[in-house]
């Protein structure tokens, strides 16, 4: 189980951590605190993938039922959360786009 663990942590979307990372901080990387607001915003955007994984080493019978379950929310669910988030990031993008050039 401890190889499959360290596995699901590893091949997690490291490339989009990182763009959030320099997102947060606006990569200004010639300070030693931006590394390490960029090293604690990585942990922090993994540790919610550790907390399942460790969940479901230590307790499996209550990690197996409880993630079903929210399995089968997230399947009842998908299409608001797409229609959702696409709204939230395309609104987002036009704010932004459109507040640039004004300021």
């Amino acid at each position: 189980m401890w190889p499959a663990a360290a596995l699901a942590v590893l091949l997690q979307p490291w490339g989009l951590v990182a763009a959030g990372a320099v997102t947060v901080v606006e990569a200004d990387t010639s300070h030693g605190t931006t590394w390490v607001e960029l090293i604690a915003f990585c942990i922090v955007a993994t540790a919610g993938l550790l907390a399942v994984e460790l969940y479901v080493v230590l307790k499996p019978a209550s990690a197996q039922r409880r993630l079903l379950s929210l399995r089968t929310w997230m399947a009842d669910h998908t299409h608001q959360a797409i229609v959702l988030g696409s709204i939230t990031i395309g609104l987002w993008l036009t704010g932004k786009s459109v507040y640039e050039p004004a300021s």
